[in-house]
């Protein structure tokens, strides 16, 4: 099993209840994801320290062929065009 971990800061923070709708779809929706969890961030950001997101994912997929093949995946590529513009997106992959 591999671990997907997406962390989003969003440029419009009005988009934020939005886009947890629409990554809580595409979790459900994808074949290659074995389970999908979203979470909003409930932590101010400090001014000094680490830097935090504004919504996090959490991806399962079974193996590297799928990790690969969800980018270019319907459900994916709906993200990128329905989803709101990005400040910034971080992301790490590891084996579980």
């Amino acid at each position: 099993m591999i671990k997907h971990v997406s962390v989003f800061t969003l440029k419009d923070k009005m988009e934020i209840d939005h886009f947890i709708t629409l990554l809580e779809e595409v979790g459900n929706d994808c074949s290659l994801i074995v389970n999908s969890e979203v979470g909003c961030n409930i932590s101010k950001q400090p001014a000094i320290g680490p830097h935090f997101g504004d919504i996090i994912q959490i991806i399962e997929f079974k193996d590297e062929a799928d990790l690969k093949a969800y980018p270019t995946s319907k459900e994916h590529q709906r993200l990128l065009k329905e989803g709101p513009e990005m400040k910034t997106v971080t992301a790490i992959d590891y084996y579980i």
